[in-house]
């Protein structure tokens, strides 16, 4: 039987790809929201790698969750969306590793009925070594949103407070993560310790939290002697039930784990390090905001720090103020106290102690912002990237996290200038080739801030619109008058169509096409870069439901 012919369709190229759902209806409605671009291009970019080495002129092409192109002069693939060019200064660094994040969890509530204060539970004593952080995480993609943005691609998630509260676990910011789950890379880092004590139980004091720490190990290497003897031979001893808790302290002795071991000040340091030394573990110091006085005793140690950058605001103390002449004896004093804190890093640095920022669990806080007041303090801009970048991925075991090269995983940031400079923003944020869009990037030329780009947007702008694998070739002209922006619409095989709805706020962009074939119209929203424009599209209408993308470079400028 002969079929009948399909639905006859405008010749432009748009009524083309609007005829995509009738000429196949299994088509229809495939998406809710419009798929991202199969590839991503930055062109023109500065590459700048964790020992501080550039280059300069790179094109960077992203596909697959994977680095595609890594090279000078390298073609922009037709299905990219390009980001950069013509005189930006988009520059591209590792993305930043949190050592102390916030994201967020949901850890029980320990039942405190008929439980008395000097003998509470081990969860009342938050004594539960075997806790991992990753199995009472809430967070989402979505809810790291705000970490992305500042260009934190990576953090840790402690498992709570307490003595003994359990094992840290290192999560992926990954923006397509819909569970909790899907963000844990590892689980299980090590075990936290601190002198917290147990909320109105033993142990309550700092002299009480130590001795219940010595207790604890003591209790952990008497339960594997019995252990090893029952298997040795079971003849005159009783069965010992699993303690999960003293297996997981019996890893600490054994070296096979570290502890995060949180301390601020030096005698507290001082203390963990002591203790380390009685009780046979292997600590990094978390937290360590004064640590630049054992600076040099950390390094012969060899003992790492994750250096809260959550530093405290001056009360008294105006640090614009020049003169120290003017300053009351409380300013005066805070100043000393506080450059005490700024200073560490810079510390560090020198005496050759390995170190990562963190965020010190402070939700919102700007790392980047921070770190510049460390540099203001001595520390080097390629130790600041280090310690934010290479230093964490090496000690939570990701190197991988901070090597921008082909083949590797498409997890950056990207700057619209250097990244330490007052005024620079983290523009994108890649992770696993997933793009999210931060600050505005910087108009070319600009000297700081988050400038916008040039509002010459009239004149013709010529590419294509992909779908379904397709590309049809489209150009579109913008005009500016006195009643506003106005354009036409064209391709190679059909009539002009008008362009409406034309709305421009700085580097965006968004407009509709009429395509009265299909009883509907085409929307765009789209992003400049240079003389280029990249986005995302839909058809509204009775045959709505088909998505596209679109890329538009421009040909030449027109009359404003």
């Amino acid at each position: 039987m002969r079929q009948s012919a399909p639905p006859r369709c405008g010749r432009s190229a748009l009524a083309l790809l609007l005829a995509f759902p009738t000429l196949f209806p299994g088509l229809e409605a495939q998406y809710l929201d419009p798929p991202p671009p199969s590839a991503w291009a930055i062109e023109g970019a500065t590459i700048v790698q964790v020992d501080g080495s550039e280059q300069e002129g790179v094109t960077l092409v992203v596909r697959g969750g994977l680095i595609e192109t890594l090279r000078a002069g390298a073609p922009i693939p037709a299905d990219a969306r390009v980001i950069g060019g013509n005189g930006s200064v988009l520059r591209v660094y590792p993305g930043f590793i949190d050592g102390h994040g916030s994201a967020s969890t949901s850890f029980p509530v320990p039942n405190r009925d008929g439980i008395s204060s000097w003998n509470p539970t081990r969860e009342v004593q938050n004594f539960t070594p075997h806790r991992r952080a990753s199995d009472y995480l809430t967070a989402t993609g979505e809810s790291v949103e705000g970490d992305r943005r500042r260009g934190v691609v990576a953090s840790v998630v402690f498992p709570g407070r307490g003595p003994l509260p359990g094992q840290l676990s290192l999560i992926l910011h990954s923006p397509d993560a819909r569970t909790a789950r899907e963000l844990v890379l590892n689980p299980s880092l090590g075990q936290v310790m601190s002198f917290q004590g147990a909320q109105g139980a033993y142990p309550g004091t700092l002299m009480a939290v130590q001795a219940m720490l010595r207790q604890a190990f003591a209790d952990a290497e008497h339960y594997e002697a019995t252990r090893a003897a029952y298997t040795s031979d079971p003849r005159g001893l009783g069965m010992v039930a699993v303690d999960e808790d003293l297996e997981r302290l019996g890893e600490v002795t054994a070296g096979e784990v570290p502890v995060y071991f949180l301390a601020d000040g030096a005698e507290e340091i001082r203390r963990v390090l002591s203790l380390a030394d009685e009780l046979g573990f292997r600590p990094l110091v978390v937290g360590g905001q004064r640590a630049g006085v054992l600076a040099e005793e950390l390094a012969r140690r060899r003992v790492p720090v994750f250096l809260s950058a959550d530093f405290p605001e001056p009360d008294e103390w105006d640090p614009e103020q020049e003169s120290e002449d003017a300053l009351s004896p409380a300013a005066h004093r805070e100043k000393v106290d506080l450059e005490e804190i700024f200073r560490t890093a810079g510390l560090l640095e020198a005496a050759g102690v390995e170190f990562a920022f963190t965020s010190g669990g402070e939700a919102g806080l700007d790392l980047l912002e921070n770190v510049r007041r460390a540099i203001e303090y001595g520390l080097t801009e390629t130790g600041a990237l280090r310690a934010l970048s290479a230093d964490p991925a090496a000690l939570l075991g990701v190197p991988q996290l901070a090597r921008i090269e082909e083949g590797m995983s498409a997890t950056f940031v990207v700057a619209d200038g250097p990244l330490f400079e007052e005024g620079t923003a983290i523009a994108w944020t890649f992770v696993n080739g997933v793009a999210e869009k931060g600050s505005e990037p910087r108009a070319p030329g600009a000297e700081g801030g988050d400038g916008e780009v040039p509002a010459d947007w009239a004149g013709r702008w010529s590419g294509s619109v992909s779908v379904e694998g397709q590309e049809i070739p489209v150009s579109i002209t913008l005009v500016s008058g006195a009643a506003g922006w106005s354009g036409t619409a064209t391709s190679p095989t059909g009539p002009d169509q008008p362009i409406q709805n034309i709305s421009i706020d700085g580097s965006d962009i968004s407009f509709s096409i009429p395509v009265p074939d299909m009883g509907g119209s085409a929307s765009f929203n789209g992003t400049r870069s240079g003389d280029a424009i990249s986005g995302q599209g839909s058809l509204s209408g009775p045959a709505g439901g088909m998505a596209f993308t679109f890329t538009f470079r421009r040909v030449e400028g027109g009359a404003r």
